[in-house]
């Protein structure tokens, strides 16, 4: 006989795949159906054309439930875990969107929205030197503060955000666009592990789903709406981070932006958000207080913290006790005192970069900051 518990995730599943993502009316289905059990029966004995579109009915009729233990079974082999509309976990602020997914696929603390306070921090995927820096600044000193940021793990100034707190021994939560078993862009594999262990990795497509572009926009109302806010750090006025705003300013949230050139292209959006209403960041201190929230900034650096010791991995740890801050050395040199190979010493020191422990120089060499 099947498990109860999974037969209902597997419902959640088949209605979720029936809606498809960001659907218009998902907001209205889920408080019709906040429980999955009668969908199944309704489908066969109600008209439902009012609640649902026609290709989506189309799906309810033609499936069942029992299809989607596979992709379940599939998730657990990613080792993916399912939320779903009625888990007590589910994101409460994520609820009041007016396009709620119901189920999210997920890697990581599933705990960490309901018992946090979160904020979200965007920008451009090809900031400038101000951009990083503003944002390692605001992002550090919120994440440090206990703000748990939410973010899109994207090149830019996504990753900035992440790496702030992941250096700070703060959980953070990304919103990614593809399947849990896929990392886009390649380079962020690293930091999304990294993320998994001290944070959450949230997506609502299974397993497989490839990073399409129409997927990052559906996306960026989960960053929006898991938020009581969000700062924008850089960005051009017509962008995939403005999007985001507009997702946020849907959902109700506070929209803070950092002033930037009025010189440079990748100013516009965030002067255009000042210049509309969006409250000014000139340092984490000013969104803590508009919250209420204390500073607790702590003096030492990132990396002597405990937390940051117990999350690297055993090759890091190698990879640490061979640099020095003194010289930088080459990747063959440590190759040699590490007994890793190439690939593996890369890993160890995007590792060491991730947390801030250690930096690339020119040339390809290497050294603890």
């Amino acid at each position: 006989m099947m498990d109860e518990a999974k037969m209902k995730k597997a419902a959640w599943l088949w209605l979720a795949a029936a809606l498809g993502p960001a659907a218009e009316n998902s907001g209205m289905v889920l408080s019709m159906f906040p429980g999955v059990e009668d969908l199944p029966r309704a489908c066969r004995e109600e008209d439902l054309s009012m609640i649902f579109a026609p290709a989506q009915l189309e799906i309810l009729r033609a499936t069942r439930p029992e299809d989607y233990i596979a992709r379940l079974d599939d998730c657990r082999r990613h080792g993916v875990d399912v939320l779903t509309w009625e888990d007590e976990n589910y994101p409460a602020l994520l609820r009041a969107v007016p396009t709620p997914p119901p189920v999210l696929y997920y890697r990581g603390d599933a705990t960490i929205p309901n018992r946090s306070f979160l904020f979200a921090i965007v920008g451009t995927r090809r900031p400038s030197a101000y951009g990083v820096e503003a944002t390692a600044a605001i992002a550090g000193s919120l994440a440090r503060s206990g703000v748990v940021l939410v973010s899109g793990l994207a090149t830019g100034l996504d990753s900035e955000s992440h790496k702030a707190a992941v250096q700070a021994g703060t959980p953070t939560v990304a919103c990614i666009a593809f399947g849990h078993d896929l990392c886009y862009p390649a380079s962020n594999r690293k930091l999304k592990d990294v993320i998994e262990r001290q944070g959450l990795v949230l997506s609502e497509y299974p397993p497989g789903t490839p990073p399409l572009k129409h997927h990052f926009l559906q996306r960026n109302r989960l960053i929006a709406g898991l938020s009581r806010g969000l700062c924008v750090a850089e960005a051009r006025k017509r962008s995939g981070t403005m999007n985001t705003v507009s997702a946020a300013l849907a959902a109700g949230r506070d929209v803070f932006s950092v002033p930037g050139s009025i010189f440079s292209p990748l100013c516009e959006g965030t002067n255009q958000l000042l210049r509309d209403g969006a409250i000014p960041a000139i340092s984490g201190a000013d969104i803590l207080l508009w919250y209420g929230l204390t500073s607790d900034v702590h003096p030492e650096q990132p990396g002597d913290s405990a937390q940051s010791e117990i999350m690297l991995s055993p090759n890091a740890k190698r990879m640490r006790d061979a640099l020095t801050a003194a010289a930088p050395q080459t990747l063959e040199a440590l190759c040699t005192k590490t007994g890793l190979a190439p690939s593996l010493a890369m890993a160890a020191l995007t590792e060491l970069e991730i947390a801030g422990l250690s930096m690339q120089l020119a040339g390809r060499q290497f050294q603890l900051k």
